[in-house]
């Protein structure tokens, strides 16, 4: 069922050499129930088949919803993200990489209800999941967020990209993504984001992240470490939730090995299910 108000939202796609898990991707947008949709897709000059698979989606939806292909020089996900955001009118705006699927047919029509229910909502996130060797896992980190965003945020980028939508001229108004970093592009901006407006913050799903070998997301502990330490270099930057600084109470440490060993168990879960 439609929500009363016809919100626009804006769905990014940004795709390289994509046609390994690009068509999952799209035939989770085509089934949507929510049709008040506009898809931006931006090619960075792919030389395999993503740009047929593209072609075939654009002819199959063009009379469904609006679609909008540009291609721009692959400079970074960061860069291709802001040139894709560009191009958006919608009233709200999600990410959906090409390695990214919608969980339910649902997923688009659930997160313009929580903006249409609460007019002043700026942005909203929701659990993280993963999709591992074809199973599905659910890391709830709203858990850890709920009660503990600030915290959470000062250690490392807990906020699922795929799970968080925004309203579009917030996106812009606020910057868009870091196109210095190869990697979690996001942070700065929810960073910057949080100055002025906390999330929604939803027990529930709405999109699911394919893990493989090519993917930014995945990694080893010493990887791990790395983006702690990048957390800190952009807070600094940021001027906002330093590690050490604002928290000084021993309720801050308390909170933060509680976080610590959710961290532990959510690792420890993913590495099982690798075996």
């Amino acid at each position: 069922m439609q929500t009363q108000k016809e919100s626009k939202i804006s769905i990014i796609t940004c795709t390289y050499n994509s046609e390994k898990f690009l068509q999952k991707a799209l035939e989770s947008i085509e089934n949507q129930t929510y049709k008040n949709i506009e898809h931006v897709i931006n090619d960075s000059y792919s030389s395999d088949g993503t740009l047929e698979i593209i072609q075939a989606y654009i002819n199959r939806n063009k009379h469904q919803y609006d679609i909008k292909f540009i291609q721009s020089e692959p400079m970074g996900v960061g860069h291709a993200l802001n040139v894709a955001t560009q191009s958006a009118t919608g009233d709200i705006i999600h990410y959906l990489h090409s390695d990214d699927y919608y969980i339910n047919e649902q997923s688009v029509e659930k997160a313009v209800q929580y903006f249409d229910e609460n007019p002043d909502l700026v942005w909203l996130t929701g659990n993280f999941v993963v999709e591992l060797k074809g199973k599905q896992i659910i890391l709830p980190q709203t858990h850890i967020l709920e009660p503990n965003l600030e915290i959470a945020l000062s250690i490392m980028n807990f906020i699922s990209h795929e799970n968080t939508f925004m309203k579009t001229e917030a996106v812009q108004q606020y910057g868009g993504f870091n196109e210095t970093k190869t990697d979690v592009v996001e942070y700065s901006l929810w960073l910057k984001l949080l100055k002025d407006h906390r999330p929604l913050i939803v027990n529930d799903e709405f999109t699911v992240f394919i893990i493989h070998k090519g993917s930014t997301s995945t990694g080893n502990i010493f990887k791990l470490l790395k983006a702690v330490g990048r957390a800190y270099n952009t807070q600094r930057k940021e001027h906002i939730v330093p590690i050490l600084g604002y928290y000084s109470e021993k309720n801050y440490y308390k909170q933060i090995k509680f976080i610590l060993r959710k961290i532990a168990n959510l690792r420890s879960l993913l590495m099982f299910k690798m075996m």
